[in-house]
């Protein structure tokens, strides 16, 4: 399902940044750069929830807007019952919606942020975070025991962003956004997410072009979250299967977020996309119309004891940039 959105702009953004380990291409251009993956705090839980704190209250303070004028608070991140957000949440006294897709969860965020925009004329503010350790512990192994990593793992991305929707004119405009649908293969193995979100991907784009009358070199750039180095080729021979075109202008965020050595398939995590986008790919001032598709495996820790296929969800957001 696709909407159309009449005056919703991107007015603000504030990004931190934890991690410096594989060298980031987005170190040079965060608002914060911290590389701590405790911030002070007992666990790096309360740490994941401190990242979301201090960008929710920098993205304040940037935008010179008190958080008695906030409408609405929107926020996600991969913890068991998104612990991150509401803790972080929980400083504001903002009207506050925990969401969850996963990796996808900060589009899904703007999606049902720009609806409130485009009916309301709310002001609301758009948060995620992720932190490795604390994806590593839940969902595979603590680091701390050594594990033997696959190649198809991907490491994740530590850090958090926080965006303001306003209906107030910028040089980002939120055009219009897909909805996806849960997908599901029989891929089990949770050390490989990019095999499990990989058709979602290539259906919310399928159906996106397809709603929206329009071709996939209409954009600039395909900007996709975490499906890194083997998801993405699966993504392309997928979308090229169902419409027989080979897609040329797809960046996966994942497959390019670190630079160094042994980053296995690439990055992940819920921040991986947006950190990308507003850190690295709008810098360049080289593209205008972007299709930013944030991909989710939605594999939880109850899912894989039980041996049940990962379900993968993909939401697609049209931006429009002037520079």
């Amino acid at each position: 399902m696709t909407y159309k959105f009449n005056n919703v702009y991107i007015n603000n953004k504030y990004s931190l940044l934890s991690s410096t380990k594989y060298d980031p291409i987005v170190k040079d251009n965060v608002d914060k750069c911290v590389d701590d993956y405790y911030m002070n705090e007992k666990t790096i839980e309360l740490a994941e929830s401190k990242y979301q704190e201090l960008t929710i209250s920098g993205l304040l303070k940037k935008s010179r807007i008190l958080k008695e004028n906030i409408d609405i608070l929107i926020s996600g991140d991969l913890q068991n019952q998104i612990l991150s957000s509401t803790l972080a949440s929980s400083k504001f006294k903002i009207p506050t919606l925990g969401i969850y897709s996963a990796c996808a969860s900060f589009a899904e965020g703007l999606i049902i942020g720009s609806t409130f925009v485009d009916k309301n004329n709310s002001k609301v503010v758009v948060s995620t975070s992720s932190h490795n350790l604390v994806s590593e512990k839940q969902f595979r192994f603590p680091v701390e025991y050594g594990a033997v990593r696959k190649r198809v793992n991907t490491c994740t991305a530590s850090g958090s962003v926080s965006v303001l929707l306003t209906n107030q004119k910028s040089n980002i405009k939120v055009e219009s956004a897909t909805i996806g649908h849960i997908t599901q293969t029989n891929h089990k193995d949770a050390n490989d997410m990019g095999s499990a979100m990989a058709p979602s991907c290539a259906e919310v784009l399928y159906n996106h072009l397809k709603e929206t009358n329009r071709k996939s070199d209409y954009y600039d750039l395909i900007l996709t979250g975490d499906l890194g180095e083997y998801g993405t080729k699966i993504m392309k021979s997928y979308f090229k299967k169902m419409s027989n075109i080979e897609l040329k202008n797809v960046l996966d965020s994942g497959s390019i977020f670190y630079v160094g050595d042994n980053v296995y398939a690439g990055a992940s995590g819920p921040a991986c996309i947006a950190l990308t986008l507003f850190d690295y790919i709008l810098p360049l001032k080289k593209y205008k119309k972007i299709l930013i598709i944030a991909t989710g495996s939605l594999h939880s820790v109850t899912s894989s004891n039980l041996k049940v296929p990962m379900p993968g969800i993909s939401h697609a957001v049209s931006l429009e940039v002037e520079y």
